[in-house]
C-alpha cells in the first residue's frame, strides 16, 4: 500500500506519516519548498515537491501510483487571512481533482470538529449538529465548514470515495511549526498572570489523530465524517492540567471575553514588533466563553478509534515543548516537569528508536 500525504511537515501530517510508516505503508509526502525539513527528518519517506494551490496536472504527475490519499495540508491560524481560502477552497479541489485523474480509491480529508460548530453552554455536540446561527466562528472555522461542503460536492460528482477525519484541539510532537494547538500550551506558560477564562474543548493527542486517520482509510464509510477526540474539557481545568505537569503555578484569575480581547490585542501588538506570530488572537478571543465539546463514539464504534486521555494527550505535548525551541531558555527554568511527563518523553524516545 502506498500512501500520499499532503501537508506532511504540519503537526498532523508528521504523525500520520509516521503512523503509516509503523503500519508497513510507503509514504509519498508532498512538501512545499519553504517547509522546515525537521518534521520528516530521518523518516523512509519519498519526498515530493510542490503546493496544493499548484495545476491540478502537475499534482497528478506526483500521486501516480498511490493508493490511498491523505489530504492534511491546511493554513491553521485564526487570523484573517487570504492564504485560508485559498488553502481550504482552491487547495482541496486540485488536489480531489488529481487525484481522480491519478486512479487513487481512497481519499481522507482532515477537516474538523469545528464544522458542527459550538454552544454558549457545556453541550457535547456529534457528527450530526451543524453550526450555531447564534454565533460566527472564525474565518478558519468557516473555512473549513466551506471546504467540507466542496469535498463532499466533488466526491457526489465524481463518484470518489472521500471520508472525512474531524479532529478536535490536537497537541503533541514533530510539527515545526508551533500552531495555534499546541500554542494554548506555550501562551499559558508565558502569561505570567497565569489567567483562565471560561469555555472549553475537546484535547486530544496527534498520535491518536493519526492513527484515526489511517482506521478512517481502512474502515471508513465514504462521505461520513468521524470525530477525532478524547476528553471535553474546561479552560479552567486545561490550564491546571498544564499547570500540573510543567510544574507552574495554577491559574489565577478568570477572565471575560472583553479582557480576552484586549490581553490577545496586545499580544498581536507584541508579536509584530517580535516579528513572529502571535500566540492568541482577537479571533480566539471573541471565541472565549464558547464551548468545542463533541463526541468520538462514532469513531470509537465504527472504527475502533481508541484515544488516550486528554492528561495524556497534555503530558506527551509539554513533554515535546520543553525540549523545543518553541520555549524559551526563561521559561524552560521556571518549569518543573511532572513524572508523567517524563513517562511520555521516555514514550516518544522510544517510538522513534523503533
Amino acid at each position: 500500500m502506498r500512501a500520499f500525504v499532503t501537508g506532511a511537515s504540519g503537526l498532523i501530517g508528521s504523525n500520520l506519516v509516521r503512523e503509516l510508516l509503523a503500519g508497513g505503508c510507503e509514504v509519498r509526502a508532498l512538501t512545499r519548498v519553504t517547509s522546515a525539513p525537521a518534521a520528516l527528518r530521518g523518516l523512509a519517506v519519498e519526498s515530493v515537491t510542490g503546493d496544493v494551490l499548484d495545476d491540478p496536472k502537475t499534482l497528478t504527475n506526483l500521486m501516480r501510483g498511490c493508493d490511498w490519499l491523505f489530504h492534511a495540508a491546511a493554513h491553521f491560524n485564526y487570523r484573517n487571512d487570504d492564504m485560508l481560502e485559498a488553502t481550504a477552497i482552491t487547495g482541496t479541489r486540485h488536489i480531489i481533482e488529481a487525484a481522480d485523474s491519478a486512479g487513487i480509491g481512497r481519499i481522507v480529508v482532515t477537516s474538523s470538529s469545528a464544522v458542527f460548530g459550538s454552544c454558549s453552554a457545556p453541550v457535547v455536540r456529534t457528527e450530526c449538529d451543524k453550526p450555531s446561527t447564534d454565533f460566527v466562528e472564525p474565518p478558519y472555522i468557516l473555512s473549513k465548514i466551506r471546504q467540507d461542503k466542496l469535498a463532499e460536492d466533488l466526491g457526489r460528482e465524481r463518484g470518489l470515495e472521500i471520508i472525512f477525519a474531524c479532529p478536535t484541539m490536537t497537541v503533541g510532537p514533530h510539527s515545526a511549526a508551533l500552531g495555534p494547538s499546541n500554542g494554548i500550551i506555550v501562551s499559558y506558560l508565558n502569561d505570567p498572570l497565569r489567567l483562565t477564562y471560561p469555555g472549553g474543548c475537546n484535547i486530544t493527542s496527534v498520535q491518536d489523530v493519526a492513527r484515526g486517520h489511517v482506521l478512517a482509510a481502512s474502515l471508513g464509510i465514504p462521505g461520513e465524517h468521524y470525530i477525532l477526540g478524547s476528553a471535553n474539557l474546561s479552560w479552567l481545568e486545561i490550564h491546571s492540567l498544564v499547570a500540573d505537569h510543567c510544574g507552574v503555578e495554577q491559574p489565577q484569575i478568570q477572565i471575560n471575553q472583553t479582557l480576552a480581547f484586549s490581553a490577545a490585542a496586545f499580544e498581536e501588538f507584541r508579536a509584530k514588533l517580535q516579528r513572529r506570530s502571535p500566540l492568541v488572537t482577537r479571533e480566539q478571543a471573541r471565541m472565549t466563553g464558547r464551548y468545542y465539546w463533541y463526541s468520538s463514539d462514532r469513531a470509537i464504534r465504527r472504527l475502533g478509534y481508541k484515544p488516550r486521555s486528554a492528561r495524556m494527550a497534555l503530558a506527551e505535548a509539554c513533554g515535546w515543548l520543553a525540549s523545543s525551541p518553541h520555549i524559551s531558555r526563561k521559561i524552560r527554568a521556571t518549569m518543573l516537569l511532572s513524572k508523567e511527563v517524563y513517562i511520555a518523553r521516555r514514550g516518544e524516545v522510544a517510538d522513534e528508536a523503533l
